[in-house]
């Protein structure tokens, strides 16, 4: 997947310390330390000599994924003695998924992180909130908005969080109120709305408020991208299970045919192609399960058998 020309600014942040291969710089290939990751971009520190413009292949060993994240395209966007800042611009539709869900992890646990200190970060007028929000669906959204267009980046973290306390689940009061915003509003409503349901991943009740961002803005590749990772999102598949991925996305793709009988044809337009790629996504995964249970059983009966023939195991 292509990610050029998305809008990447209002994507979270995460400080990590993630060991990556990278390939692709002056000096062809090396290590690196991920400094700060994010869903379309990461701050990478190396000796390698990385210059503006140059792109560069990583695979990032990110703690609780199988195996090494894989990047085919990361731009330099700056360069400064050891350190440099890159934007994804091409990435696998699985891979794209897989850091979406590693990001979500990472960020619940920014927000655990920031709700241990929400006494110290919250502002005064915020602190007692949850139980006045908690009954007024409409109230708590109309607050959330005016907190998101004061600082989108910090949303998630502040009123976002805070929203997230006061409504632990997504009601179905909460998502009519939702869904009636994004019908009447604009950019900012969708946008809104979209970084809000980051705090119910993978919940089939947040369908309605996607399928109007879907029939709002049909042409809106990088609010469609979003609305994809909201369905993708698998939560954590445990790695005990060989098609546990695959799996999972059968799932969301059974699920999604209930799109197919909505009345607007953008909804349904959406529906058939996502459930054409999360086709594509299943048959790639089994076959990279496949893949690596052929490379064990090789490695496993050459070991047995003392010999190596120069394979050797890969760095994730």
């Amino acid at each position: 997947m292509n990610l050029k020309g998305e809008d990447q600014r209002t994507s979270p942040r995460v400080s990590v310390r993630f060991d990556a291969m990278v390939s692709g710089s002056v000096q062809s290939k090396g290590t690196g330390i991920i400094l700060d990751l994010s869903t379309s971009g990461c701050r990478i520190e190396s000796p390698l000599l990385m210059l503006p413009g140059l792109s560069l292949e990583l695979r990032i060993a990110i703690p609780g994924l199988e195996w090494a994240l894989m990047i085919d395209g990361a731009d330099v966007q700056w360069a400064d003695d050891d350190r440099a800042g890159l934007t994804f611009v091409r990435i696998r539709e699985t891979e794209r998924q897989r850091l979406s869900d590693a990001m979500a992890t990472l960020l619940a646990r920014k927000s655990e992180d920031f709700d241990k200190e929400q006494v110290k970060l919250v502002p005064v007028e915020f602190q007692g909130l949850e139980a006045v929000l908690s009954k007024d669906p409409e109230l708590a959204i109309s607050k959330g908005l005016v907190w998101f267009a004061q600082d989108r980046a910090e949303f998630r973290f502040r009123g976002g969080s805070l929203l997230n306390r006061a409504f632990p689940t997504c009601t179905h009061e909460f998502v009519t109120a939702l869904g009636k915003l994004v019908k009447a509003g604009g950019d900012t409503e969708a946008d809104f709305s979209l970084a809000l349901l980051q705090n119910y991943l993978g919940s089939t009740s947040t369908d309605g408020v996607l399928k109007e961002i879907v029939s709002r803005f049909p042409h809106d590749d990088r609010k469609l991208n979003e609305v994809r990772s909201s369905l993708n999102s698998t939560g954590v598949v445990s790695v005990s299970v060989e098609f546990g991925l695959a799996e999972a996305w059968q799932a969301k793709k059974e699920s999604l045919t209930r799109w197919l009988t909505d009345e607007r044809q953008a909804v349904k337009t959406f529906a058939e192609q996502h459930i054409a790629e999360l086709d594509r996504m299943i048959v790639v995964e089994r076959r990279r399960v496949e893949v690596e249970r052929e490379l064990r059983e090789r490695s496993r009966h050459e070991e047995e058998s003392g010999h190596d023939h120069g394979y050797r195991a890969k760095p994730f």
